[in-house]
């Protein structure tokens, strides 16, 4: 018999152990919290097993703020404010605010809750609610954006000051979307000097951008050929825009232009080794019209001289030349040289 009673005994004897321990514990619920107006106090006390609440039911609705009196440092407790179901409205922790300060807009007959929990030691303080004032001191930006390949990515930007004890923030300044870039030239001849160019930017509403919101970058901007120009938005903007300039070459020099025989005639050109080759017309009508005129491709800079027979005797004709380059698939001319003329054997 004693062997089956010993059991017995122990357990009731721990379960007893254990609802002394639970009945002699702090035990706080929102059915049994303390009930506080505006301005007035009462005493919580919360450890690592128990939660604190104290209930606050506003007579109009605005913006209220829980504080405790002493000051917790250690980021080991936190305060909130929710109501009966559990719905969070705003939550602290003690790292930079050891008064527990939390705030929020409550709704006048609603009742809330200001609740203390701890991960740490046990904490007890008195509570107090009163009505709450913004202190707007942290700004938070969101940079407008601007994307060249899909315009449904770009969007506006905005800067915001934040409350440092609620949720409330406040706009201080919106930023449109950059929208695009006026280039003063987009076109140059080669000359051996990097090519720049003036260069204001709008948003997408048609303001002019501060030239301090972005900054500009060039490449394969000194020889014939495309050159892309790269602005890139920074501060209170993201994204890039890239246009493209283009450097024609140099205007060609002939050196000489003869009639060498019967129907034929030999042209002579200064080399450029900037260039990818040369382009030759010849015509018997001085304005070069498509009818009268014959075009020769010369596809290596090296070559510096061309004969061009089966001419029509007798006749004068027109000759001119210009310098190619061949960038990004295409061609891109230089300028022709002025007209020389000749009269065919």
């Amino acid at each position: 018999m004693k062997k089956i009673i010993s059991p017995v005994l122990g357990v009731i004897l721990a379960v007893t152990m254990l609802s002394f321990g639970n009945m002699t514990a702090f035990a706080n619920t929102k059915n049994t919290a303390p009930v506080i107006t505006l301005n007035s106090t009462a005493e919580v006390y919360v450890d690592a097993s128990n939660k604190s609440y104290v209930e606050f039911t506003p007579d109009t609705t605005g913006y209220y703020e829980f504080f405790c009196f002493n000051q917790s440092f250690g980021g080991n407790i936190m305060a909130s404010i929710e109501d009966f179901d559990g719905e969070t409205d705003n939550s602290v922790i003690n790292d930079y605010n050891p008064n527990l300060l939390c705030a929020s807009e409550l709704m006048a007959g609603k009742t809330y809750y200001y609740v203390l929990e701890s991960s740490a030691p046990a904490f007890s303080s008195v509570v107090s609610v009163r009505a709450h004032t913004h202190n707007f001191g942290a700004v938070q930006t969101y940079p407008a954006h601007f994307d060249q390949n899909d315009s449904a990515l770009s969007y506006d930007g905005y800067s915001e000051s934040i409350c440092a004890y609620c949720p409330l923030n406040t706009v201080t300044a919106y930023y449109f979307a950059p929208g695009k870039a006026s280039l003063k030239t987009k076109t140059f001849t080669y000359n051996k000097k990097k090519k720049t160019t003036s260069i204001t930017v709008f948003d997408r509403v048609g303001n002019v951008l501060s030239p301090s919101n972005y900054t500009v970058s060039y490449k394969n901007n000194t020889n014939p050929g495309y050159a892309t120009v790269t602005i890139k938005f920074k501060g209170v903007y993201t994204g890039t825009m890239s246009y493209k300039l283009t450097i024609k070459p140099k205007t060609q020099s002939i050196s000489s232009l003869k009639s060498t025989g019967r129907k034929k005639i030999s042209l002579k050109w200064k080399k450029d080794s900037s260039v990818t080759g040369y382009q030759i017309q010849y015509s018997t009508s001085k304005k070069y019209s498509k009818k009268s005129t014959k075009t020769i491709t010369v596809n290596k800079k090296s070559t510096t001289s061309k004969s061009i027979s089966k001419l029509k005797s007798k006749k004068k004709y027109y000759v001119r030349i210009r310098g190619y380059k061949q960038s990004q698939g295409k061609k891109i001319y230089g300028a022709w040289t002025k007209t020389k003329t000749i009269k065919v054997r």
